[in-house]
């Protein structure tokens, strides 16, 4: 007897104005995840070990690395208007505003 697995099915929800409401996607969420990993590893380390020539190689590459993470799930939510609400817009004051 074979159990097949039914298709991973993504669901939308719908707010008070009967409006389709976006979701953040299962990549983005594992990059927020691996980045929170990361720098909690990355800060432990730190704190268990004096700074050295080796941690001045390996600092850069580790920020680098958390940056894209974060990047491209900023990327995601700017896409969907998911931070239209913390964006202004340009006519305001020049530009995005960055918390």
């Amino acid at each position: 007897m074979h159990n097949k697995n039914p298709p991973q099915t993504v669901s939308a929800r719908r707010d008070d104005l009967n409006t389709m409401q976006e979701h953040l996607s299962i990549e983005a969420y594992h990059k927020l995840n691996r980045a929170c990993e990361t720098l909690h590893f990355f800060g432990s380390d730190l704190r268990r070990h004096e700074i050295n020539g080796l941690s001045q190689l390996y600092t850069p590459q580790i920020l680098s690395y958390v940056h894209e993470d974060i990047s491209h799930v900023l990327e995601e939510l700017k896409a969907k208007g998911l931070c239209r609400d913390f964006i202004a817009p340009s006519s305001v004051n020049g530009g995005e505003h960055h918390v």
